[in-house]
């Protein structure tokens, strides 16, 4: 007897509704196919674009300036907070140690 219904459900019936989800299974499965193959054939282009910009030492000078500032802001911050920053070295400290002695 199906679940909300009052009538019984026959063999055939219940043979149609497998047949229906597993056909609806593999529409699935063949969207996601072409979804993941969209979205490899655009990272691999980006990634190719990205390999072929001539323009390397401009990023490489952007990305070192970034990276000066970034140490600067936490190193300002570290002056400003030094017992938080203590706290949270040793907070570091004691979950890497907690990673590395447990099994």
């Amino acid at each position: 007897m199906s679940r909300f219904s009052r009538k019984p459900t026959t063999r055939d019936e219940i043979e149609s509704e497998i047949h229906n989800l597993m056909a609806a299974l593999d529409e699935l499965k063949d969207d996601a196919t072409r979804s993941s193959k969209h979205r490899f054939d655009s990272l691999r282009s980006r990634a190719e674009s990205l390999w072929n910009d001539t323009d390397f030492d401009s990023h490489r000078r952007d990305l070192s300036k970034r990276s000066r500032e970034a140490s600067r802001m936490a190193k300002d911050c570290a002056r400003e907070h030094p017992l938080s920053t203590v706290a949270l070295a040793a907070g570091a400290v004691a979950l890497i140690g907690y990673l590395v002695t447990r099994r």
